[in-house]
C-alpha cells in the first residue's frame, strides 16, 4: 500500500457521528404506478410513476437510492403449427431466460421533476447505459448485486457465439443471424480437441440465468430419500415462492411454461441526474419507462435429439425494438411434433396472441404474484442540526450531470467508408460511443435489426464487426492526434478508459470489458471532454468518420454524452432549468 495514501488516511479527523448523520432511514418504502394493472404488453409498453405521492414534511428522500421493480411474465407453448399444443417434457424450464442486465428491458425513458423536463426521451437508453455498467462495474459488483439487477457472476461467452447467414433454417444451427443461445456446453472454453474452434462451447452466464428459476415442476432439491422421483413442494410450494417474490417457472394449464421474474432496475442506472440530485425533502417528479414487451413465433425444423433448427421472421415478431427475450436451444427436450415454439415476455400476464394456428397465450391463465410495477425509495431523518446546515447550504443545489442523444445509421456496406454529421450545436459532449451490429438485410441472416432477435444476447453483446480508420471531430478539430487503426489502439486508448470511477494508482481499477470480450462484442468509445471551458459552453457540431472493415453490411448507433445541469431548492424540490 502507499506511503502517501496510508498517511493521509491517518490525518483524516474523526468524530462520533462518522458512521451515520442520520436518526433514523427507511429503505422498504414503495409506491406503485399509476397504470391501474393495464399494461398493453405488445411492442412497447408505457410504465408511469407518480413520485408527488412520496413527500413527508420531516424525512428527506434520497434520489439515489431509487429502484424499480417490474413484474417480469415469460410465456411459451409448443405446437404443431396448425394450433395443437403439445405438453411440455420434464426440464423445459431451461427454454427461455431474460438477456443479461435487467435495463434492456428498457427501450427509453423520460424524467419530470417540479414540471421541469430533466431528462428528455431518447431511444435505446439500454444500449447506452449497459455500456455505461459494463465499464464503472468491477468484478466483486458484478458477484455482489450482478444477481439482483439481473447479471450472472460471468458476462455472456463470446466464444459460445454463432453466425448463420442463410435467411432460414440450417441444419445444427441455433436460429437464423447471429446467435448465442446455446446455454448447455463444455463451460466457456474447449475442453477437449476439435477440428472446428469452439466447438461444443456453451454460454455459462445463460446458465447461470436459468438456474434462477425455481423449478416447480422438476427439481432435484425437492427430492426425498435415495432413488425417490421430485416431488413438488416438498421443501417449497410455489405459493409460497410467490409469496416471497422469487422467481420461479411452473407448467399451467397443462400446456403453457410459465417463468415469473422480478426485474430490479436501479434509477440512477438509467438517469445519472437521480444519482447527482441527493437528499431532497419534496420531490414532485414524473417518470415514464418504455418496456420491450412482446411475442415471437419460432419456426421450429428437424426436431431431434441431435438436432434442432430454429428460425423467425420479421413478420412473426411484435417486439418493436430491444427483444430481451432469450429462446435458448435445446434439441433434447423439445416435444416430438413441435413445429412452432410461441413465446413472449409481458408485464404482468400475457395478451391475447394469435399465432402458429391460434396459439393463444393468454389461455394459459396466468397472474403475477406481484400485480402492479413498483418504486422503491427511502427516507431518513437527519440530525436537526445538520439538517439545517443541509437545507441552508442547499436552497440553491446546482447539479450536474451527463445524459445522451442518440442516432442510427443503417445497412453501412462492407468495405465502404463513412463520414457524417451527427449532431449540429451540441453543448460540452464528453463522449461519443459507436456500436456495430451485423445489417438488417435478409442476405445475412436474420433479416431484421440484431437486437430484435430472441436467439441472441444482443444488445447485452454486440457483435464482433470492424471499423477502423475512426476519428471524431469537435467543432471542425479533429480529437485524436491520428484515426484509430488496430484494436489494441481502440481498447487500450479509449474503451479500457471509458467511464473508469477510479484510477489504477493504488491497484484499483474498475470496468467489466477486457480486450478478449471487446474484441467479439465491439463498442468504440472516445472521449471529447477534454477541452477549454469556453469551447465547452459553445454549440459545436460533431462528425465522425471511419471505414467498415468487415464482411458484412453493418447497422450503427451511435450516442453522444454531454453535460447537463440545474438548480434544485432541496427543500421545496422547485427546479430552475
Amino acid at each position: 500500500m502507499s506511503d502517501n495514501y496510508e498517511f493521509e488516511k491517518a490525518m483524516q479527523p474523526q468524530a462520533t457521528d462518522d458512521y451515520s448523520p442520520y436518526v433514523d432511514k427507511q429503505y422498504n418504502g414503495y409506491i406503485n404506478d399509476i397504470n391501474n394493472g393495464v399494461y398493453t404488453n405488445n411492442s412497447l409498453t408505457l410504465v408511469n410513476f407518480d413520485l408527488g405521492q412520496i413527500y413527508n414534511s420531516t424525512k428527506f428522500t434520497d434520489t439515489n437510492d431509487l429502484f424499480v421493480v417490474l413484474p417480469i411474465t415469460m410465456v411459451a407453448a409448443m405446437s404443431d403449427g396448425a394450433g395443437a399444443l403439445k405438453v411440455p417434457a420434464a426440464g423445459m424450464s431451461s427454454l427461455c431466460s431474460i438477456k443479461t442486465n435487467f435495463v434492456n428491458l428498457i427501450h427509453q425513458a423520460d424524467l419530470q421533476v417540479n414540471g421541469k423536463t430533466i431528462e428528455s426521451t431518447q431511444p435505446f437508453i439500454n444500449v447506452a447505459r449497459h455500456f455505461q455498467l459494463l465499464s464503472e462495474m468491477s468484478v466483486n459488483d458484478l458477484a455482489t448485486i450482478g444477481h439482483s439487477i439481473g447479471f450472472s457472476p460471468t458476462l455472456d461467452n463470446t466464444k459460445s457465439m454463432k453466425y448463420n447467414g442463410v435467411y432460414g433454417a440450417l441444419a445444427t444451427s441455433s436460429g437464423n443471424g447471429f446467435t448465442n443461445n446455446r446455454a448447455f456446453g463444455t463451460s466457456d472454453n474447449q475442453t477437449g480437441f476439435s477440428t472446428t474452434q469452439n466447438a461444443g462451447v456453451g454460454n455459462a452466464a445463460a446458465q447461470y440465468k436459468i438456474g434462477k428459476y425455481y423449478d416447480t415442476t422438476s427439481s432435484v432439491n425437492n427430492i426425498v430419500g435415495a432413488g425417490a422421483t421430485a416431488n413438488t413442494g416438498t421443501i417449497v410450494t410455489a405459493a409460497q415462492l410467490a409469496s416471497e417474490f422469487r422467481p420461479y417457472y411452473e407448467v399451467k394449464n397443462t400446456n403453457y411454461m410459465v417463468w415469473y421474474d422480478f426485474a430490479v432496475i436501479k434509477l440512477p442506472h438509467l438517469f445519472e441526474s437521480l444519482g447527482k440530485m441527493g437528499l431532497v425533502r419534496r420531490f414532485d417528479a414524473t417518470l415514464r419507462l418504455w418496456v420491450n414487451t412482446g411475442t415471437v413465433n419460432i419456426t421450429v425444423a428437424t426436431p431431434t435429439t441431435t438436432d434442432l433448427n430454429y428460425y423467425l421472421t420479421p413478420d412473426q415478431n411484435t417486439f418493436s425494438n430491444t427483444c430481451p427475450l432469450l429462446i435458448n436451444h435445446l434439441p433434447e427436450k423439445l416435444t416430438a411434433g413441435t413445429l412452432a415454439l410461441t413465446a413472449g415476455l409481458y408485464i404482468s400476464k400475457p395478451p391475447s396472441t394469435a399465432f402458429a394456428g391460434g396459439v393463444n397465450l393468454s389461455n394459459s391463465g396466468v397472474a403475477h404474484p406481484l400485480s402492479n410495477c413498483r418504486l422503491y425509495f427511502s427516507q431518513m431523518v437527519l440530525d436537526p442540526q445538520k439538517s439545517l446546515s443541509y437545507v441552508d447550504l442547499n436552497r440553491n443545489k446546482k447539479v450536474v450531470y451527463r445524459t445522451f442523444c442518440s442516432n442510427m445509421y443503417l445497412n453501412i456496406q462492407k468495405g465502404s467508408s463513412f463520414n457524417q454529421l451527427i449532431n449540429s450545436g451540441i453543448v460540452h459532449p464528453t463522449g461519443v460511443l459507436i456500436v456495430p451490429f451485423v445489417g438488417s438485410v435478409p442476405s445475412q441472416g436474420f433479416g431484421d435489426s440484431q437486437w430484435k432477435s430472441p436467439f441472441d444476447t444482443c444488445p447485452a453483446t454486440t457483435s464482433p464487426c470492424s471499423i477502423t480508420n475512426l476519428q471524431v471531430a469537435v467543432g471542425g478539430s479533429n480529437v485524436l492526434q491520428s484515426t484509430l487503426f488496430y484494436t489494441y489502439e481502440n481498447f487500450l486508448e479509449q474503451v479500457n478508459l471509458a467511464e473508469q470511477l477510479t484510477s489504477s494508482d493504488f491497484g484499483v481499477s474498475t470496468g467489466l470489458i477486457s480486450q478478449g470480450y471487446w474484441e467479439w462484442s465491439r463498442w468504440y468509445y472516445v472521449n471529447v471532454e477534454r477541452s477549454q471551458l469556453a469551447d465547452k459552453l459553445q454549440p459545436r457540431n460533431i462528425n465522425i468518420s471511419f471505414n467498415n472493415n468487415s464482411n458484412l453490411a453493418i447497422d450503427i448507433m451511435v450516442f453522444i454524452f454531454y453535460s447537463d445541469e440545474f438548480v434544485i431548492d432541496v427543500e421545496t424540490g422547485i427546479i430552475d432549468k
